[in-house]
């Protein structure tokens, strides 16, 4: 079985931006399961409450995933929260986390497009 998180396409859409694969349901408050696609700006500083794609070092470990993205203790802590399910949120000091980019829509793809049409988030 597949580690949670999300992961790219290691690709870029026509608008710049880069699609991201949702793994778990951590994002299932806002209509995200695992499989669903979402359209991600790299270039994008996240803020707090902004919904990040972030590699995170845990334990020996990395975990990419994606979450809402707060700052904590002058910016030394990042807490990353769960939106709908169940997930504890994970705190760790920010020189353990790398910002892949901000989600800014999901992704969907229709049968024979070769383009994927974006829409904005449900409760965003």
């Amino acid at each position: 079985m597949a580690a949670p998180g999300a992961f790219s396409w290691n690709s870029e859409l026509p608008n710049g931006r880069n699609p991201f694969w949702i793994r778990d349901e951590a994002l299932s408050g806002l209509g995200l399961h695992v499989g669903d696609a979402v359209s991600v700006d790299t270039r994008a500083e996240p803020r707090d409450g902004d919904l990040v794609v972030v590699e995170v070092e845990l334990e020996d470990d990395s975990l990419r995933t994606a979450r809402r993205y707060f700052t904590l203790e002058n910016a030394n802590q990042i807490r990353l929260e769960a939106v709908g399910e169940a997930i504890d949120a994970i705190e760790v000091p920010s020189d353990q986390v790398m910002i892949m980019g901000v989600i800014v829509g999901r992704l969907r793809f229709a049968a024979g497009e070769a383009t994927p049409t974006e829409e904005p988030l449900r409760g965003e």
